[in-house]
């Protein structure tokens, strides 16, 4: 039992000590080797968890992911508030993911798409999160479906900026809240289709 109960501890060790190598070198370039020694276990007991460093990321990527979407999507579905109002929220949830988190699913998400680490599962996972998210804008602000994957894109920089920020003690949490609000209000107000007098 003992023995179980510390396997499973050393599994959990494993994607903590990865993430925070990806974060500190800001690059997917690691090794077995390196997870290994942050653990202080064998390479070759990695394997008994991990093919390699494609499923460690993979695995990472897929805990994230799962956390984004309980912060964002709540907020973006509650249909009965308007649009303006629900992306605001969803985009605080985004900040405040990652303010907590870092940007561990902006560095894996960088990596050419030849060279992705992603299996198969998390790819899918991920492209129904944003295809959900950009549906919603589409509908909301008669956008095209580009337009509305334009609008994310660049929108997604300003509570990645702030998240920046406030992890490198330059501003505090709820100014970075605040400017976030004020921010996505304003460009999303901007595309809202204008009410009939």
């Amino acid at each position: 039992m003992d023995t179980m109960s510390a396997e499973g501890d050393r599994e959990q060790q494993l994607l903590p000590a990865a993430e925070r190598l990806i974060c500190e070198s800001r690059t997917l370039n690691l090794s077995l080797g390196e997870v290994a020694e942050h653990v202080g276990v064998s390479r070759s007991l990695l394997y008994v968890y991990f093919e390699g460093v494609p499923a460690i990321i993979d695995a990472l990527f897929a805990k994230h992911l799962g956390r984004l979407g309980a912060q964002i999507l709540p907020n973006l579905d509650a249909a009965e508030q308007p649009f303006c109002e629900r992306a605001a929220a969803a985009y605080a949830g985004y900040l405040e993911y990652l303010i907590e988190s870092g940007p561990i699913l902006q560095l894996i998400l960088r990596e050419r798409h030849q060279d992705s680490p992603l299996g198969f599962e998390s790819k899918r996972h991920f492209l129904h999160l944003v295809r959900r998210v950009a549906k919603q804008t589409c509908e909301a602000l008669s956008l095209t479906p580009r337009e509305a994957f334009v609008l994310i894109e660049i929108t997604s920089g300003i509570p990645e900026a702030l998240a920046r920020l406030v992890r490198d003690d330059e501003i505090d949490r709820a100014t970075a809240h605040a400017t976030c609000q004020r921010l996505i209000a304003a460009s999303v107000g901007g595309f809202a289709p204008a009410v009939p007098n």
